[in-house]
């Protein structure tokens, strides 16, 4: 498990399991444009509200399985919106 996501053919490394503003742009996009909402997000996240507020806010960040399960799920929100014909098989090293 690692908190990296790596696309070899397309060059492009990002990690989403540090501080910063990364984290809640995720949890932002899925809250604003996906079918999620707050209780669903930390179900599926396995974290309360108020870590999820706080992960909003840039004062709390996942680390190790829930970071992974938050990138995968924008990556599944954002196959499934922009590509319609979408799977993945979860990867994470």
């Amino acid at each position: 498990m690692g908190c990296i996501i790596d696309f070899t053919d397309a060059l492009l490394k990002f990690e989403f399991c540090s501080q910063g503003d990364k984290q809640k742009i995720l949890v932002d996009v899925l809250l604003k444009y996906s079918e999620m909402g707050i209780t669903d997000l930390t179900l599926a996240l396995g974290i309360s509200s108020k870590k999820l507020h706080d992960i909003r806010k840039g004062k709390y960040f996942l680390v190790g399985e829930q970071a992974d399960d938050l990138a995968q799920l924008f990556l599944i929100f954002f196959g499934r919106t922009f590509f319609r014909k979408f799977s993945m098989i979860r990867n994470f090293y």
